[in-house]
């Protein structure tokens, strides 16, 4: 079975991360509209963008308590979609802007489900027993 995937080029990669600094540089000096202005801190971790750049994803997270919080800010982001993407435009230069799509980034829940699951007893219990066998093989 053969995969579509090919990586990201360099060039993917340089603007891919020219419009993560942009849209990070939105958020911490508050030129957001209206709306979000009270939102909480935003962090754009990643922008991925498509070969022929004309599509891109940003993934957002959220410093707050609630992990829904991030996927709710995306969703609301989304309809905002053109406000920063006339930004990016004025910005960067490319022949195309490429049209943005926010998402929530979910490495830090995934890294607390991780944390949560290394700590439960089963693992704890595994970990023990390869230990001793450690030692008395030695």
């Amino acid at each position: 079975m053969r995969s579509n995937f090919k990586p990201a080029t360099q060039r993917q990669l340089r603007v891919g991360e020219q419009i993560r600094h942009i849209l990070a540089d939105c958020f911490q000096r508050g030129n957001v509209p209206k709306d979000f202005l009270d939102c909480p801190p935003v962090s754009v971790m990643e922008v991925k963008i498509s070969p022929d750049f004309s599509y891109c994803k940003a993934y957002i997270s959220v410093l707050s308590i609630e992990p829904a919080t991030a996927t709710d800010l995306a969703k609301a982001l989304n309809k905002q979609a053109g406000f920063f993407r006339k930004i990016v435009g004025t910005k960067i230069r490319l022949r195309l802007t490429p049209e943005i799509h926010f998402l929530a980034d979910g490495a830090q829940e995934e890294a607390d489900r991780i944390d949560a699951l290394l700590a439960s007893e089963k693992v704890q219990r595994d970990l023990t027993a390869v230990h001793d066998d450690e030692e008395s093989d030695g």
